[in-house]
């Protein structure tokens, strides 16, 4: 049991990209003789999604080697220590209150301050497992299956489905023979928050690329007949031999068992401003897993970070709370293999930029190097 008998903890759960952000942070504004920093992830390194999609399809430039981050330079100075585990359940009393998390090992970890970034729960490849030797296993079976498979149904017609379109148009002369295909239930691929005519023209750019769109239909089954089909919601049928869901992830917050009303009707965490839990001021909450009118993306979460760091710096000194997130502009740039992609900010006239810009800003590096950095690594 991590008590705190001796110095309080403040405890993060999840390592991704709100909550190594916030560790990072605190590590540099909390004294470790007063304070505990416990960073508690399922994963013993950072994993870098981006990189996911196109490490899932080809084993060229081995990016599993960087993509997979250390958590060794999180903590600046060593100011803080890892807990690697999962969190089963949270208790806490509402109010001014401290409170333990459990984990699946039956061990309880004590907190003064508690940070939720649990992040998101993936389907198909990026359903990445949590020790280093499953890992290997899933990405080696996944690069097989897309290696063999000649008639490619993504199922979902979002970022993640996009890239993965590209990705397989880019790798050997081989896979530009197989037949892929994008099912999305919406008239125009993305989703709302993006205007009409960056939607259109992503669909007409991943169509260059021979990749069939079908649009206003769902892939309810995605079980392959002996025939060597499927069937969608609207009747269609098509030929399949392997079926990628590519559809938006849930929130990983099974375990955050606090009053009813913590979680809204899709289990996202509610906040307020300030990235309090509502009821629960020794609570904050940040990335993926949060009820708040964005699109989660990880390079909005270095300011949910900033935000949870500062407040609780000042609830620390027991001051209220007063830096407040207002959100962010919205901002995607969509990698179409490594020398394409397109890219919307939400800024000023809401510019798009072609293969140009995009292939600079992403899909060269897919923002490998940034995000090394950003965890104390030189690149």
């Amino acid at each position: 049991m991590f008590n705190m008998a001796q110095k309080p903890n403040i405890v993060i759960v999840g390592g991704g990209g709100c909550g190594a952000q916030v560790a990072r942070q605190l590590s540099t504004k909390l004294k470790p003789e007063e304070y505990n920093i416990l960073l508690v992830t399922a994963r013993p390194y950072y994993t870098h999604l981006p990189a996911w999609i196109r490490m899932s399809v080809t084993e060229e430039g081995h990016l599993e080697d960087r993509a997979h981050v250390t958590y060794n330079y999180t903590f600046v100075n060593g100011n803080g220590q890892f807990v690697i585990g999962r969190v089963a359940s949270t208790t806490s009393e509402e109010g001014d209150k401290t409170g333990f998390v459990t984990l699946e090992s039956g061990e309880t970890v004590e907190y003064s301050i508690l940070v939720l970034t649990p992040g998101s729960l993936w389907e198909g490849p990026l359903n990445i497992p949590d020790t280093k030797k499953e890992t290997v296993e899933h990405l080696q079976t996944w690069r097989k299956k897309f290696e063999e498979s000649n008639d490619i149904v993504l199922v979902g017609g979002g970022a993640v489905a996009l890239e993965f379109a590209g990705e397989l148009r880019d790798t050997s002369p081989l896979l530009k023979t197989k037949r892929v295909t994008i099912v999305h239930g919406q008239e125009l691929l993305l989703n709302e928050a993006y205007p009409k005519y960056f939607r259109k023209d992503v669909a007409k750019d991943i169509r260059k690329r021979d990749v069939e769109v079908i649009l206003n239909d769902w892939v309810d089954d995605m079980d392959i007949s002996e025939a060597g089909t499927i069937r969608t919601r609207n009747g269609r049928k098509l030929v399949a031999d392997l079926v990628v869901p590519c559809r938006g992830p849930s929130p990983n917050t099974k375990f955050v068992t606090l009053v009813p009303g913590t979680l809204s009707e899709e289990n996202r965490i509610r906040v307020s401003a300030t990235l309090q839990v509502f009821k629960y001021p020794r609570i904050f909450a940040g990335g993926d897993a949060i009820e708040w009118d964005e699109q989660k993306q990880v390079g909005k979460y270095h300011t949910h970070a900033s935000i949870i760091a500062t407040n609780i710096v000042t609830l620390l000194k027991k001051k209220q709370p007063s830096a407040l997130y207002q959100g962010s502009f919205e901002m995607i740039s969509i990698s179409n293999g490594k020398h394409l992609g397109s890219s919307y900010w939400s800024i000023f006239w809401g510019p798009t930029f072609g293969d140009f810009v995009s292939s600079t800003m992403k899909s060269k590096d897919l923002f490998l190097s940034w995000t090394r950095k950003s965890l104390g690594l030189s690149s």
